[in-house]
């Protein structure tokens, strides 16, 4: 049965007015003064549920401790604080790193998505103020993972990241679930905070040679401002309103010797560094690429959130936002390939390679991506009662104007390139001239990209005799409606390749970083561009304008009820909720390679019971042992469903290939357990917690080939599939002292997460057992020591983070597994007021200049496949802020 928002609305309208009849003699006992405020409850499950991570002041509400103490749930929080949070801590996603079982994928120098206990940012949930917020994934692909680089850090008041579930918790977070809580002008004072400041980059680069935009060496700029203050007759109203302005250099180099070649003792190609095959030990190289970036980031935006409070027991808001973050990046690269056929003088680590092509690629992307959302909401506070409305709707949207082009030169027996191993592969000498070579134009483009997702979510949460100080029984019920669409667009323009373009080829006077001084031919972006281009190849440029396109929309229909028991020292929930979501797409069918004029359309629906119970336990005011059990899901993305349905005939097989989407894909469904045990001392100034977890997903999802007859032809289909399943287990360790007894100035925090996991990886033609699910570290840690300085109302931190080495792509076997090389990274920030009002804050970011690497199979050291540099940042910031 389906039901529809005014439907929805009504049952819930029915079910509160039934819970306050039934529950009139329930038992309540004293009042704690810090619950009720407007902003803890202004979201799902966002009252009073956080854990310390970082040693920052808070100004709203109670310090994170505190809260923490108070919780009902498995919950880390982490709180943001205008002048002394990093300013590296620019987003959402910055500021969850910090979070024990939080990690993440990036986008140069920046955490773009986060992954929570090892599982892919496509299987957590992240909502704003308890509404989901649309996302468009990697440049409008249609995963799940929500762009946390887009928005900054300046409208939340907290993030709590949920990793255990109560049937009032979106059912789609298998990970965990994210919840933004926005700024309140009603839970403190007046507020006013400008900073402005500038940005030094170390990493200089090309510096804009051969740039298509204007760009700059090292200097960028910013400036930022919150406002909050109350008005009224009785200070009935409030207003927030937060702005950003950050322009930034990100010049950065990519060195990816990536393609390996192994031998037998008869000098024989083998396909893998394995001894079975008959590999000799000995691993050369044949391929030596480097890119070097120009690029300029310029984020603008703000937020501005009116608050009115007409009574004690009645607040409402409404708030709007936009943020945009342009990129203008241009990348120059050159590669080297060599002939597998064709390496001479081998040693262990060392080798000749004939070359059998130089390749000069210049790219230039305009990206832009922004995100934005109208919300609103009302809260009623009874003797015993709370009532919750939220309405919002969201959009991202993705633009993209990228011109491309590579050009190649084939030289014979004339050009040969030497390598050593050791670690990352080097280039130790080159023979030959690259300049005295014909270049031919192999590709060029121009992709006109634009795409967009908008969200409309409504919920209402009721609760009864469940704060914190109620006793006996207590009763939540709730529903949520959520309509999604998706949908994107491509335009291309493909070139006739193939003719002479050595007028265009010029000497940079630039040696790629990494490339041991060689100086390769660059194509001249102006000239190419400006001055005539070949013809369009018509069918080409008609074909890959329509074959990624799609469009796809979902509707989600939830409900929950939960049942929560509170003694003096035991507090149990547990619940029920409804999953119900319906979708239908639209993308392009194709046929032997060529578009026809027919579309697929993919339609579906599913629908679950979830339960979940959770108990928490007080030993005594020091310790407190937490539990829960719960079922969650992981909705299959859009692009798995929505994916161009394409048949090839004659090649592979007798009959036809068949690749499509699967709009029959069932969700992931995980079973969900955790323990936490949780001491606090020095006065509530401290905090040991430790928390076990593991998870078994079912119906996990990958590629199938099935063969079938029909006419006496063999055909195939492939498409995702349903089947296997995955595990994940681990603990997660957190300590924080605000204030320690030998030194009262002395501040520090730290966590320690600890992973194991499984997962079966199914092929064409092979099935085998991974030791880890995608996206899963085996280990991770923070470190924060915060050292006061009060003769000077000043402040020393050091941040520290390590993420280990994790799989972020898996090959038919293990030799072509894709990991990122753990990492450790050192922030450094220091700030001191000048005067009543003033703030001078310095900052160092990456200040070992840690660099990212990547790898190949299980052997770090000896496949090491791709390092990028970006350098350092260093901040200078001056800052008003008067009520501090």
């Amino acid at each position: 049965m389906k039901l529809r928002p005014q439907v929805l609305l009504a049952l819930t309208a029915s079910l509160t007015a039934l819970a306050s009849t039934s529950m009139a003699h329930a038992q309540t006992s004293g009042v704690d003064a810090n619950e009720g405020s407007s902003d803890e409850n202004a979201a799902e499950g966002a009252s009073a549920n956080s854990e310390v991570i970082t040693v920052v002041g808070t100004r709203y509400g109670y310090q994170p401790i505190d809260v923490k103490q108070d919780s009902s749930y498995i919950v880390d929080s982490v709180t943001y604080d205008d002048i002394e949070a990093p300013t590296g801590d620019n987003s959402i996603a910055s500021m969850l790193v910090q979070v024990p079982g939080v990690s993440y994928v990036g986008d140069g120098d920046e955490p773009r998505y986060i992954t929570i206990r090892g599982l892919s940012a496509d299987l957590n949930v992240t909502t704003l103020d308890g509404l989901t917020l649309a996302t468009l994934g990697e440049n409008g692909s249609g995963t799940r993972r929500v762009n946390l680089q887009l928005i900054p850090s300046d409208i939340a008041q907290r993030v709590d990241v949920f990793k255990a579930f109560t049937a009032e918790h979106d059912s789609a977070a298998i990970g965990g679930l994210t919840n933004i809580v926005s700024r309140s002008a009603l839970t403190g004072g007046p507020y006013l905070m400008v900073d402005g400041y500038g940005i030094y980059s170390t990493f200089e680069g090309p510096a804009g040679e051969n740039s298509a935009d204007a760009s700059k060496s090292h200097w960028g700029k910013g400036l930022k401002t919150a406002i909050a203050q109350r008005f009224g007759p009785d200070d009935q109203f409030g207003v927030v309103f937060t702005a950003r302005y950050q322009d930034r250099v990100r010049n950065s180099n990519k060195n990816w010797p990536d393609q390996r070649t192994y031998f037998n003792e008869a000098g024989e190609v083998v396909a893998a560094p394995d001894r079975a095959l008959g590999w000799d030990g000995k691993a050369s190289t044949t391929k030596f690429a480097f890119g070097d970036y120009s690029n300029e980031i310029t984020n603008l935006g703000g937020t501005l959130k009116l608050e009115w409070q007409p009574s004690a027991d009645i607040t409402s808001y409404v708030m709007g936002y936009m943020y945009n973050r342009k990129e203008a990046s241009t990348m120059n690269s050159s590669d080297i390939i060599g002939n597998r056929n064709a390496v001479t003088d081998r040693t262990e680590n060392t080798g000749t390679v004939l070359v059998d092509y130089v390749q000069s690629v210049v790219r230039y992307n305009q990206w832009d991506r922004t995100a934005s959302g109208l919300i609103a909401g009302v809260d009623w506070t009874g003797d015993a009662s709370r009532l919750s409305l939220r309405g919002g709707y969201t959009k991202e949207t993705y633009e993209d104007d990228e011109y491309w082009t590579r050009v190649r030169t084939q030289p014979g027996n004339e050009m040969y390139f030497e390598y050593d191993m050791r670690g990352l592969p080097q280039l130790t000498n080159f023979i030959g001239d690259p300049f005295a070579s014909t270049y031919a134009l192999n590709g060029s483009n121009i992709n006109y990209n634009d795409a967009w997702e908008d969200v409309i979510d409504l919920r209402a949460d009721y609760a009864f005799n469940t704060e914190s100080y109620s006793r006996g029984f207590g009763l939540k019920l709730g529903g949520k409606w959520t309509r999604l669409r998706i949908e994107k667009n491509v335009d291309s323009e493909r070139y006739v390749t193939g003719g002479n373009v050595d007028d265009i080829m010029y000497d940079p006077g630039y040696a790629h970083y990494g490339s041991n001084g060689l100086v390769l031919p660059w194509i001249n972006y102006h000239a190419y561009w400006g001055e005539g281009l070949p013809p369009v190849d018509a069918d080409e440029s008609h074909y890959r304008s329509l074959i990624s396109d799609f469009r796809y929309e979902e509707e989600i229909i939830n409900g929950y009820a939960q049942v929560h028991y509170r003694t003096d020292s035991t507090h149990l929930i547990a619940g029920l909720r409804y999953d119900d979501a319906s979708y239908h797409g639209r993308a392009p069918l194709t046929v032997d390679g060529e578009l026809t004029d027919e579309f697929a359309r993919p339609s579906g629906d599913y629908s679950f019971w979830l339960p979940s119970f959770n108990v928490v336990h007080d030993f005594s005011d020091r310790w407190k042992l937490r539990g829960s059990i719960s079922r969650s899901i992981g909705r299959p993305t859009p692009s798995h469903i929505v994916q161009a349905e394409s048949e090839t005939c004659g090649e592979e097989v007798t009959g036809c290939t068949i690749t499509r989407g699967n709009p029959d894909l069932k969700p992931r469904k995980a079973t969900n357990v955790d323990v936490a045990l949780e001491h606090y001392f020095n006065g509530n100034n401290g905090l040991i917690a430790l928390t076990a977890f593991h998870k078994e997903i079912e119906d996990d999802i990958f590629t199938l080939t099935t063969e079938f007859e029909e006419n006496g032809l063999l055909n195939r289909i492939r498409q995702p599939m349903n089947a296997e399943a995955s595990k994940v287990q681990g603990v997660e360790l957190a300590f924080v002292n605000r204030s320690f007894s030998f030194h009262e100035n002395l501040g520090a925090s730290f966590n320690l997460t600890a992973m194991t996991g499984e997962m079966n990886y199914v092929t064409d033609s092979v099935e085998r057992p991974i030791d880890r699910v995608l996206h899963q570290p085996d280990w991770m840690a923070n470190l924060n020591l915060t050292y006061r300085i009060p003769s000077i109302e000043g402040t020393l931190r050091v941040s520290a983070n390590y993420q280990d080495d994790f799989m972020n792509g898996i090959g038919g076997d293990e030799w072509g597994d894709h990991f990122a090389k753990g990492r450790a990274t050192v922030d450094l920030s220091f700030w001191h007021r000048v005067k009543d009002d003033w703030v001078f804050k310095y900052e160092v970011d990456n200040v070992f200049d840690a660099k990212p690497e990547w790898y190949h199979g299980r052997n770090v050291n000896g496949s090491l496949s791709q390092r990028d540099h970006y350098g350092q940042g260093i901040y200078f910031h001056i800052i008003y802020s008067p009520f501090d």
